[in-house]
């Protein structure tokens, strides 16, 4: 009899905690984004600099960290040597925020992404680890392709909240090719 009304009770309930799990879900996607990121192509050469700008579109001052990222075997991952990219020294060290610079409502920051970018503790040298970026992009089998993270903090009671993570359009990353040195001629088909 007990087992009887746990089962009814639980086949009555399913139905209203799918149907608000659905209408969270819902709410949840049709949230505005607290940034916009602004002023990115759909393609670039392998090791040119992506420039483009973060806009703070919420009604509250935010705190923004921008990362790049990779898509590698279906899935997007940090790109290679990860660093916020409006802090580039923060590939070198770790990072403690005190009086964080807060982005109010409309502002605009700038940001320039360099990919080839070589750390310090990277033995190699300058010219071979971009030509390595370079080989790698010209024998991808398949587009590479790299998008931005925006990562967005409010400060609540003294400590930084995540409460939200904006993504870009995916862009590609193609290797320079060089041009055709062979002179040209209006009409090739025709003999001279």
């Amino acid at each position: 009899m007990v087992r009887r009304s746990i089962l009814t009770l639980l086949l009555l309930a399913t139905p209203l905690f799918l149907a608000s799990a659905s209408s969270s879900i819902a709410q949840e996607n049709s949230e505005k984004n607290d940034v916009e990121i602004e002023g990115l192509n759909k393609e670039y050469p392998s090791c040119a600099l992506v420039q483009f700008s973060v806009r703070n579109t919420s009604q509250l001052e935010v705190y923004v960290e921008v990362y790049a990222e990779d898509f590698k075997s279906n899935m997007w991952t940090y790109a290679d040597f990860p660093y916020d990219l409006l802090d580039p020294g923060s590939l070198y060290r770790k990072r403690v925020i005190v009086n964080p610079d807060m982005m109010p409502t409309g502002k605009r920051v700038s940001v320039t992404y360099d990919r080839c970018l070589k750390p310090r503790f990277v033995k190699e040298t300058n010219g071979s680890f971009v030509n390595a970026i370079k080989k790698k992009d010209k024998k991808a089998a398949s587009p590479v392709l790299q998008r931005v993270r925006v990562d967005v903090y409010i400060l609540e009671e003294g400590q930084f909240k995540r409460v939200q993570q904006v993504n870009s359009q995916a862009f590609r990353r193609v290797p320079k090719t060089q041009p055709d040195q062979s002179p040209k001629r209006e009409n090739s088909t025709t003999p001279d």
